[in-house]
């Protein structure tokens, strides 16, 4: 859920002065389209759930291939790595740390008893486990985060900035340079 950060983006964009003029365009939003629909699909056969959200994650992966041109993408590129690889190797779920689990104001029953359809525990078992979802973030809303998820939600800042004409450049700022050109 990056509703919040969407949000956010589009409140600091705007403070900076950016205006949306127009929507870039996306290659392969068929496979952004297809992914959206494998990961609601994956909700309603929790038993195989996994296996859903595992090809939802290489139809994102194509989608940000054919997109790899912008910074923005690359650096979702990076979080979807992060994430993709402790779901794939975890089961096709996401590990979550139960103690911050605790935290959230979700029930946890789910994630018990394994009947949640992304998520399992986070066991001696779980392979790399500090890629998994270790993080409490409790505002504005309250959810377990990853380190690939921080790399997400900075794509999608980048994104925002990008989409109202006041793109932000890493590489430039390392550079030494203000902002990116404009696309």
């Amino acid at each position: 859920m990056l509703l919040d950060v969407i949000a956010f983006s589009f409140l600091i964009a705007f403070l900076r002065g950016g205006r949306i003029k127009s929507i870039p365009t996306f290659n392969g939003l068929a496979f952004l389209v297809i992914c959206i629909l494998l990961q609601i699909t994956s909700g309603f056969f929790p038993s195989i759930g996994g296996i859903f959200v595992s090809v939802a994650y290489l139809a994102l992966l194509l989608f940000f291939y054919f997109n790899r041109e912008h910074e923005d993408i690359r650096i979702f590129m990076i979080g979807w790595f992060l994430n993709a690889l402790v779901i794939w190797l975890n089961g096709g779920r996401m590990p979550v740390d139960i103690e911050q689990a605790k935290q959230l104001p979700y029930p946890i029953e789910p994630l018990l008893n394994g009947t949640d359809f992304k998520h399992s525990l986070l066991t001696d078992q779980t392979v790399f486990p500090f890629l998994a979802d270790i993080m409490h973030m409790p505002f504005p809303i309250p959810r377990l985060i990853s380190i690939g998820d921080l790399f997400i939600m900075l794509g999608t800042f980048l994104l925002v900035q990008r989409i109202t004409n006041k793109p932000i450049s890493l590489i430039r700022l390392r550079e030494g340079k203000n902002y990116a050109e404009k696309y």
